[in-house]
């Protein structure tokens, strides 16, 4: 008897080929190509097919008309925003994810893929010195992580005050405090405005000048919350990766009665990994609950995000595993691991196997490496750039991250200059950096999170860097 899945072997060849071919291109690849989003349409675009096509030819045309499209944010020197490459077997076992295509969320949709994960997530805690026995939920990123861990903050408040937001809803719940620094992310500020927190009442605390939130300005303003209270900090902040002083947070967390605290780790809680920088994170472990990205420094194929909670039944409480349908009572009687308890998904491909394939493959030596090096290379580069006449390093490099900005004169001029700087090296093709701000001034961010970065590549980019100021400020004489 034919069997009927031979189909796919053909295009699975095709795009192993692709694929291979496009990632030993990355080494010499331009980071972007600059295509036109009209271009683009013409290449991909088009009517509706309306009747069927070879598979491999479908592939083919795929992989030639959008490689004019593509940001090779899988490279050695893409520098920008906070987005990482990927391991070896974390990319191999996604194909296995995609191949096996099991809906996680319930362990009867899968056995394999929940006790895989199950084990993920225990040799996370592990890795970073997190409480045993915290729950983890695998989710698209850091902004599902962020949104799942304030639902689950913001139920646990009200539940402690008297108010069941499951049940009655949010008309006429206590109001909810909540304590931010003045470098809040735009992730955490999207989740509160989902969850029914209004922006307006967030209480901004002044930073430091390496971004840092200032423990005492926190103090003074919980003193005078009354109520449910939600204290959101960093661990890695996105322009200066710098760590708020979690133990100093944790205390008024506690002197307050019903506080809660949450931790943005999307960048930085990986470095809880390493016996070098773990200092940085003390008493991380003490935070509520905590975000972070596996795409970003832990090199996951996208998307992979995980959000930690430290006490297991508030987040079941909050993700309301309880309230399925008849036809999955069953599922959800199982004494094993149901993945929906600790998420808000109900069906979702197995994003914690990459993760599994990264602690099989690298073990914590190697992946403690990487996190290391990352930080060593963002040293080197500060280091080079401080040294020419007219760059600012803006913030101490305690991490793999720094904002940096161009020029002498007044803020206007090295405001546009940075920016003319950045955009230079980004049409040049050889590296990525990208634009941010530092305390209102416009900055070049550089940050280091791929596992093939190397001190070649980083030599290099420092040389381009520093034409590209030259020439810039050449032009302005």
């Amino acid at each position: 008897m034919k069997n009927r899945f031979a189909q796919y072997h053909s295009p699975l060849e095709q795009s192993l080929k692709h694929s291979i071919a496009y990632l030993e291109s990355l080494d010499d690849r331009e980071v972007i190509k600059g295509a036109t989003s009209q271009e683009l349409r013409e290449l991909i675009g088009g009517p509706l097919p309306l009747h069927s096509a070879d598979p491999v030819q479908v592939i083919d045309d795929l992989v030639k008309n959008v490689d004019k499209g593509l940001l090779a944010s899988g490279g050695p020197r893409f520098f920008g925003y906070a987005i990482g490459g990927s391991f070896p077997a974390s990319l191999a076992a996604d194909w296995m994810v995609s191949a096996w295509d099991q809906n996680v969320p319930y362990y009867v949709g899968s056995p394999a893929m929940s006790v895989v994960e199950e084990t993920a997530a225990e040799w996370m805690v592990e890795l970073l010195g997190l409480t045993k026995g915290s729950a983890v939920g695998f989710t698209s990123g850091a902004q599902e992580a962020i949104y799942t861990g304030l639902i689950t903050a913001r139920n646990t408040l009200l539940h402690r005050a008297g108010w069941d937001a499951a049940r009655k809803g949010l008309y006429g719940a206590p109001r909810i405090n909540v304590v931010a620094s003045d470098e809040i992310h735009s992730t955490i500020k999207r989740a509160l405005s989902m969850i029914g927190v209004g922006l307006e009442d967030v209480i901004k605390v002044p930073t430091d000048d390496n971004l840092r939130i200032i423990p005492e300005e926190v103090s003074k303003v919980v003193a005078s919350c009354k109520g449910p209270t939600l204290i959101c900090a960093q661990a890695g902040c996105i322009d200066s990766g710098a760590f708020d002083p979690f133990d100093e947070l944790a205390d008024i967390v506690e002197e307050h009665g019903n506080a809660w605290l949450h931790v943005d780790g999307a960048i930085g809680l990986w470095a809880a990994a390493s016996d070098k920088q773990k200092h940085r994170l003390k008493g991380i472990e003490r935070a509520d609950s905590i975000d972070t990205d596996g795409h970003k420094w832990f090199n996951m194929p996208y998307d992979c995000g995980m959000i930690i909670v430290k006490d297991p039944a508030t987040i079941i409480s909050a993700m309301g595993g309880n309230n399925m349908g008849d036809y999955l009572n069953d599922a959800m009687a199982k004494p094993d691991r149901n993945a929906i308890n600790f998420g808000i998904a109900a069906s979702r491909r197995a994003r914690g196997v990459p993760v599994y394939a990264a602690f099989k493959s690298l073990g914590k030596e190697g992946i403690v490496s990487h996190l290391d090096n990352s930080c060593d290379l963002a040293k080197r580069m500060a280091d080079k750039l401080a040294e020419v006449d007219g760059i600012t390093i803006l913030n101490d490099v305690v991490s793999n991250r720094f904002s940096a900005q161009f020029g002498h004169g007044d803020q206007a001029y090295r405001d546009d200059l940075t920016e003319r700087v950045v955009h230079r090296l980004q049409d040049e093709g050889y590296l990525y950096p990208s634009t941010s701000s530092y305390k209102g001034l416009k900055t070049m961010l550089f940050s280091v999170l791929n596992c093939h970065t190397d001190t070649n590549d980083i030599d290099l980019s420092a040389e381009k860097i520093i034409n590209a100021y030259l020439t810039e400020v050449s032009r302005d004489k």
